[in-house]
């Protein structure tokens, strides 16, 4: 009887301490039918029709934390591109084979420290007012003015202090005996109630600022973008973004200004938008619109201006699958060189 109850005991021990571990596979699978059409400055037109991730990228993810005792926690994530349109998954060809966020850290009482491929505070800032969710079709310009996620990257997050927090990020390019590519950013953000206000400022060393091509002629793989200097001088490049949202009930109200610029006086790459949004919950239906303007300058030329919009519904069939159709424009005032895009899909997940 003795030895029975000393082997419940320590089933009962060994079971408790696998509690304070676990660990979650999660991931989205998205499929669409679109087609993205560029017509480039010399009003030459090209099209692209097919299959692809449009609302979110189809990812698969791991995500894991262990209770340490006295308030400190251990995490990690791990996540990985898929591509559902021609099959490739984790390590296979095209993104699938780049990780997204991949990171690990520790939290407690004092904040959060998290290092590794983590999404950079400008994006974060660039999405407050992106009620489309952060979708892959043209027509959300001021998502030209980011990178979405940065490696080698340090991170500290403050504990929340009624709603207030602040986060500092170090990034490190890794290159030997030389700091381009280094950043440093530094974001504020208060989320209460209705209201969520951020604003975020970063810093990268000797990078020239790139933009998406608007109105470049599309590969084969339409997801993905070509990019354009701005500057070609290698200098600071200094980004800065303030966004803020207002939950009115029958709808959601926001506004996000993004910019940014590199180079030198005689060379220098200029990009600036301000992004106005709106979602309105009807039911199992979501409505969302952004209407964007802003100016470019390419290389210490005169700026020129741009505009985009994107609209997009969204129905839910469960808590987890929804059907959504989204359509965009991004246009260059100054020139013929515009994109058109729209895509009908759904999403899933797990």
């Amino acid at each position: 009887m003795k030895k029975t109850l000393i082997a419940l005991a320590t089933l009962a021990a060994a079971t408790g301490s696998f509690a304070q571990s676990s660990v979650t596979l999660y991931g989205i699978v998205d499929a669409s039918y679109g087609q993205l059409s560029s017509t480039t400055t010399a009003g030459v037109k090209s099209t692209v029709k097919g299959i692809s991730s449009q609302q979110s990228v189809s990812r698969i993810g791991f995500r894991g934390e262990e209770d340490l005792g006295g308030g400190l926690k251990a995490n990690f994530t791990l996540e990985y591109y898929i591509e559902p349109d021609n099959g490739s998954g984790i390590g296979a060809g095209g993104i699938a084979s780049s990780s997204r966020q991949a990171f690990g850290g520790i939290s407690g009482g004092f904040g959060a420290i998290n290092m590794g491929n983590q999404t950079t505070l400008i994006a974060a800032v660039n999405g407050t007012s992106d009620f489309h969710g952060g979708v892959n079709t043209v027509g959300y310009s001021i998502g030209n003015n980011q990178n979405s996620r940065r490696a080698n990257m340090f991170q500290y997050t403050t504990p929340n202090l009624s709603g207030l927090t602040a986060t500092v990020q170090m990034g490190y390019a890794g290159a030997a005996g030389a700091s381009t590519g280094n950043s440093s950013a530094v974001r504020v953000a208060y989320a209460n109630g209705p209201l969520t206000v951020a604003a975020a400022t970063e810093t990268t060393k000797l990078t020239k600022l790139s933009v998406g091509n608007y109105g470049a002629t599309q590969s084969a793989d339409w997801t993905i973008r070509t990019a354009t200097d701005l500057s070609d001088a290698l200098s600071d490049r200094k980004r800065n973004a303030i966004g803020a949202t207002y939950d009115l009930g029958v709808a959601k109200v926001g506004f996000t200004h993004s910019d940014g610029k590199a180079g030198s006086t005689a060379d220098a790459g200029k990009f600036a938008v301000n992004s106005f949004g709106v979602s309105v919950p009807m039911g199992a239906i979501t409505l969302n619109a952004t209407v964007d303007n802003g100016k470019m300058t390419d290389s210490g030329a005169t700026s020129v201006d741009l505009s985009a919009h994107q609209l997009s519904a969204f129905y839910a069939l469960s808590k987890r699958t929804n059907l959504y159709t989204i359509i965009g424009e991004q246009k260059n005032k100054a020139t013929s060189a515009k994109d058109n895009q729209y895509a009908i899909g759904l999403r899933h997940q797990f």
